[in-house]
Parts: C-alpha cells; structure tokens; sequence
C-alpha cells in the first residue's frame, strides 16, 4: 500500500448523527422523546442521552415540561444569519401581515433539502396564535409554503399557482396558505401565513400576502 495514498473520508459519525437528531426534532409533529429519537436513528438510548446532553449545552435542544425534546433557541439565532438581507427586509412585512390578517405571518426558504422557517411573526392582542419557531424544518412535499417552493423548483414551462393552500398537512389542525417569494438570490422561498381553520377568504388573504411579497423582494433588490 502507497503510505501516501490517504483512506477516503468518510465523515463523523457522531457529528452526522447529532445533524440527523437536529432534523428529526425539528421535523416532528410533536415533541420528541429519547426513546423515540433512539428508535428513529436506530441507536441505543444511552447514546442518545449522550447526543442530547452536547447538544443542550450548547442551546441547540432543549427539554419542554415533560421531558421531550425541542430545538433551543441557538437554532433561532443561527437562522437569524440565514439570508440576513431578506430576513430584515422581511421582518416589518411580517409584523405588519400578523396584525393585518391577525395569523401567524412567517417567511420559509429553500436549504437544498426541506422548507425551513427563517423568520415569524405573531400578532400581539390575538387571543390565540399558532407559534413557528424559526429554523423548524419540513418536506417540500407537504404544506402550502412547501408546495409553493415545490413548484418553484418546477422545469420550466410550469409557472407555480398564484398561492397554494393546506390543511393538517405539517401541524394537525393548522391550515396554511402561502405565496411564492422570489429575490436578487434566486432563492426558492415562500410567505404564508398559519392559522386555526375557520372559513375565510383565501384569495383576500392570497392578494395580501402578494402585495407583502412584492414588498420584500423590492426591498432586497429582487
């Protein structure tokens, strides 16, 4: 054997698997426990124990009240890096659609894999909100921003639709409707807005959010 030659990189295993437990509890309907992320990446719970006290200390999991597992705040702040330009320009857009249409306003992007919430907005003196925490993950083959940037990564010659609309797709019991948003970056993203479903009128709401992500994509020079 050639003592120059190097083995082929294969990669941290333990560093591959705490990504892989990040999207899993980012991904997941619920909060999860240890057990169920052990059965999900296929280890022993003791391994996972050890994953999760590394990750806790450094904010990227936490615990809820009774013990499952949720992303911590440092995923937030990172997320706050993700495209900066759009993400400010988007905040006051989303502010102003959360108190206008009194719904969770929130901006979602493409990261080569899965739809991920960048930024949200929550209307302050609603007497119920949906939270959506920024830096959850989901497929972009379910819900309406998914399917927006679903299209969006259509050939050409298939123009997406004007919004797109879901129900229980990503949360049970959420509806989502959701419009594309283009910028200088090319970036498949979307706006949307969640909610409890109720009968409302989603070419309104449609109309709205087109206005807004016009707005955006003017502001970071789209």
């Amino acid at each position: 054997m050639n003592p120059s030659a190097k083995e082929p990189e294969s990669g941290s295993q333990t560093l591959s698997r705490g990504l892989r437990a990040l999207e899993l509890i980012g991904e997941a309907d619920a909060p999860l426990s240890v057990s169920a992320l052990a059965h999900e990446l296929g280890i022993h719970r003791s391994m996972v124990y050890r994953l999760i006290k590394t990750l806790e200390q450094h904010g990227f999991v936490s615990k809820d009240a009774a013990g499952s597992l949720v992303l911590g705040m440092r995923i937030a702040s990172l997320a706050r890096g993700v495209a900066k330009d759009l993400q400010e320009a988007a905040a006051p857009v989303l502010a102003a659609l959360a108190e206008e249409l009194e719904m969770t306003a929130f901006l979602v992007s493409y990261d080569g894999e899965s739809a991920v919430t960048l930024r949200s907005a929550e209307p302050l003196n609603a007497q119920t909100t949906v939270a959506k925490k920024p830096g959850t993950r989901h497929s972009i083959d379910l819900g309406a921003p998914g399917h927006v940037i679903r299209s969006l990564l259509n050939p050409v010659g298939y123009p997406p639709k004007r919004f797109e609309y879901s129900q229980d797709e990503v949360l049970p019991g959420i509806a989502s409707i959701a419009v594309p948003l283009m910028s200088a970056s090319n970036q498949p993203s979307a706006l949307a807005v969640l909610y409890l479903p109720h009968e409302v009128d989603k070419e309104h709401i449609a109309g709205v959010l087109i206005a807004a992500a016009e707005r955006i994509t003017l502001a970071v020079g789209g």
